[in-house]
């Protein structure tokens, strides 16, 4: 349990209230609900089910603001809103003062720090506390764990992919590299779960954690332990509107961002490419200014987001090998979107762009784009220059800011 504190003392009414709305926005995760959850009753056994529907439930609020966000931000959407509180993203030129993006709560469209930090909070609280509960007190004590374990390694490895830096507990300022490992802790500890689809996220994630710090071996034979078919998703719902997929609801709904140029009529092989399918709806945004162009990944309230797949591992198991298991695996995405699988190279670099250009086609919209730009070192290609349609100028910012309100708050940052 290295690098967890335990919370579980430091509890506050505030962090309850945050259980409960969560727990009550997602009603439909199959746990019941007690009329009330006082402090103590959260160091009872029987609250594990409701501890770990909690973790899951705030992380994938979390996560699908962030899935939006950061594609606003890194070039899969544009801004086409009047709401001044997204203008931040719009611009892609998020600063640590900005109030929508450090302090709103999840039910916020422009929330983003607290929902995450929070949602991490939860899932590592809940291992704390689970961890004092035995086996005998606790039935599938080890499953709960590991699925609390997984949600935790998902939070960390978001702040390590969006966030220029991030702290934890009133801890110090972590660079990325310290936050990607406090992740691979989190999903060696899910590869525990006796349930396989856990134990194959977690693969997932520590393979996406090791490409990061550059720990391409490890990557490797995680990627390469993934089975074929496999995908793991963020449950969406309309039950309540902290479980709705904001993507759709944003784009779709309300018309305030729009998918980027870069995204439109995507073809291969003279082809158009089903894996981005995009259409323009021949009307323009809130702003009066910005066309729209719908994404059709998500087209209702309940899509569900997918977190992890075979199909991101054998991109990464791609971008380590290069050469002719590279073009193999370019070839078999092609034909499973039913494109001719017709790539050829024996250019080592021309070989990984295509990596890289199937990687942003097969994980469109998905939450993944921030991070592997950054990993690359060409976030800022995406951040410069201006909004085609409204003109405002974009930032170039590199990363998410650890904003201004935690480093008041914590006596451990300078």
């Amino acid at each position: 349990m290295s690098g967890i504190l335990d919370n579980r003392k430091k509890i506050k009414g505030g962090f309850l209230s945050l259980l409960l709305t969560l727990f009550l926005g997602a009603c439909d995760l199959s746990v019941t609900l007690p009329g009330e959850t006082p402090a103590d009753a959260l160091d009872d056994p029987s609250a594990a089910p409701l501890l770990t529907v909690s973790a899951q439930g705030a992380f994938e609020c979390a996560y699908t603001q962030y899935a939006l966000l950061s594609g606003l931000v890194s070039g899969e959407f544009m801004g086409s809103q009047t709401f001044l509180g997204q203008v931040p993203y719009q611009r892609r030129d998020v600063r640590p003062l900005d109030a929508s993006f450090a302090t709103s709560g999840c039910g916020s469209s422009t929330s983003l720090h607290t929902p995450l930090a929070q949602a991490r909070f939860i899932a590592d609280d809940a291992i704390n506390r689970i961890s004092g509960f035995s086996d005998g007190d606790v039935p599938n004590r080890s499953a709960l764990l590991a699925t609390n374990a997984l949600y935790a390694g998902y939070s960390y490895t978001t702040f390590a992919e969006g966030w220029c830096s991030a702290a934890f507990d009133l801890g110090p300022e972590l660079q990325s590299a310290a936050v990607f490992e406090l992740a691979k802790e989190r999903f060696s500890m899910a590869l525990e779960s006796p349930d396989a689809d856990i134990r194959n996220a977690a693969y997932v994630g520590r393979a996406r954690a090791q490409m990061s710090l550059g720990q391409t071996a490890g990557a490797l034979g995680d990627a390469r332990a993934v089975p074929e078919g496999f995908e793991f998703f963020i449950t969406r719902s309309t039950a309540a509107s902290v479980r709705e997929n904001k993507i759709f609801n944003r784009n779709h709904v309300e018309q305030a961002v729009s998918v980027d140029p870069a995204f439109w009529n995507l073809e291969w092989a003279g082809m158009p490419d089903p894996r981005v399918h995009v259409t323009d709806q021949g009307i323009l945004g809130q702003d009066g200014l910005t066309p729209m162009w719908f994404q059709q990944k998500y087209t209702s309230r309940d899509a569900e987001i997918r977190l992890a797949s075979y199909t991101e591992a054998r991109l990464i198991v791609a971008e380590v090998e290069g050469g002719a298991a590279a073009v193999a695996i370019i070839n078999e995405l092609l034909e499973e979107a039913g494109l001719p699988g017709n790539f050829a190279s024996m250019n080592a670099q021309e070989i990984q762009e295509q990596v890289q250009e199937q990687r942003r086609r097969e994980l469109f919209v998905e939450g993944h784009r921030m991070g592997v730009l950054r990993r690359l070192g060409s976030i800022t290609q995406f951040t410069s220059g201006s909004h085609p349609y409204v003109g405002d100028a974009y930032g170039g910012m590199e990363c998410f800011p650890l904003p201004d309100t935690e480093r008041q708050g914590n006596p451990n940052i300078t």
